[in-house]
C-alpha cells in the first residue's frame, strides 16, 4: 500500500466502503471472541426501563445489536444502524431482526439519521474509521443535533501504546484458527494506522483484506465535542467503570449534550 496524500484515507483505492466490503463475510467469525460486551453493558445500566431510540454508528453486520436486544430484550427500544457498506448492512437484515429494528446504508461522517435519538453509541474503534478531522467534526456536529436534550453519545476506542513510527509483519491465528499474514505501519504524526490480512489457507487463496484507521486521543475527542456542544459526562478504562488514567489504552467514554 501507498500513501496518496489525495485520498483522506492515505492509502490508493481506499474509500468509506473498502473495509466492510472487505471484511463482511469474515467478520462475525473471524472477531467472535472480541471482549467489549462490558460496552453495551455500561450503557444499557444508565437507562431507563422503558424504551428509548438508539442509533448505531458503523453497524456492520450488527453484531452489537444482537448484544443490546438480548441485554434489554423488552424494552421495546426503537434501533437504527447505519454503515457505509452494502455487504455488512446485507449480513445484519439476514438475521431476522424485530421490525423495531431497521438498517440504513450511508456515511456515517454525513448521513446521521433524522432524530431525535436518546442513544448514539459506536462500537470498538469504529469512529476512526472516519479519514480525517473534518469528518470526525463533521460526525459528531451531527450526533449532536441528533441527540435529544438529555441524550448522550457513547464511544470505544483504544488509545495506542507506541508513539514511534513502525512497520510490523506477523503470522496471527484468527477466532477461527485460521492463520493470516497480518502486516501493519503506525504513523504517528499523522496518527494513522494502516495494514493488511493475507489468508494462508486454499479456502480465500492469497486473498488481501486491507484496513486503515485515522485514530484521535481522547483530548482531541473533548476538542471537538465541545466545538460541537457536546460535554465529556464520564470516561472510565472500561465498561466496567475501571478509574481512566495516563496509562490506560483504552477508554469509554460518555458525551451529552451542553447545557
Amino acid at each position: 500500500m501507498s500513501s496518496d496524500h489525495k485520498n483522506p484515507y492515505g492509502v490508493d483505492g481506499y474509500d468509506a466502503t473498502t473495509y466492510g466490503d472487505s471484511f463482511a463475510e469474515v467478520y462475525d467469525q473471524w472477531y467472535s471472541d472480541l471482549d467489549d460486551s462490558d460496552f453495551l453493558e455500561s450503557i444499557v445500566s444508565s437507562l431507563p426501563p422503558e424504551s428509548v431510540r438508539v442509533l448505531e454508528l458503523g453497524v456492520g453486520t450488527g453484531r452489537l445489536i444482537e448484544q443490546w436486544l438480548s441485554l434489554r430484550p423488552m424494552s421495546g427500544d426503537t434501533i437504527v444502524g447505519i454503515d457505509s457498506s452494502d455487504a455488512m448492512l446485507q449480513i445484519a437484515r439476514d438475521k431476522g431482526f424485530p421490525d423495531s429494528v431497521t438498517f440504513c446504508r450511508g456515511d456515517f461522517a454525513t448521513d446521521i439519521p433524522r432524530g431525535p435519538f436518546d442513544v448514539v453509541f459506536i462500537g470498538y474503534n469504529t469512529l476512526f474509521n472516519l479519514p480525517d478531522e473534518a469528518a470526525l467534526h463533521s460526525c459528531i456536529g451531527n450526533v449532536a443535533h441528533a441527540l435529544t436534550s438529555s441524550g448522550s453519545l457513547y464511544i470505544d476506542a483504544v488509545i495506542p501504546s507506541s508513539t514511534d513510527v513502525s512497520t510490523h509483519e506477523s503470522i496471527q491465528i484468527m477466532a477461527t484458527g485460521e492463520g493470516v499474514v497480518a502486516r501493519s505501519h503506525h504513523d504517528p504524526a499523522t496518527q494513522r494506522i494502516t495494514g493488511t490480512f493475507t489468508h494462508l489457507g486454499p479456502e480465500h487463496g492469497s486473498q488481501v483484506r486491507s484496513w486503515a484507521v485515522r485514530y484521535f486521543t481522547p483530548s482531541q475527542l473533548d476538542a471537538i465535542a465541545d466545538q460541537s456542544g457536546l460535554t465529556l459526562f464520564s470516561r472510565y478504562a472500561d465498561g466496567r467503570q475501571t478509574a481512566f488514567t495516563s496509562d490506560s489504552h483504552r477508554h469509554i467514554s460518555r458525551y451529552s449534550p451542553t447545557v
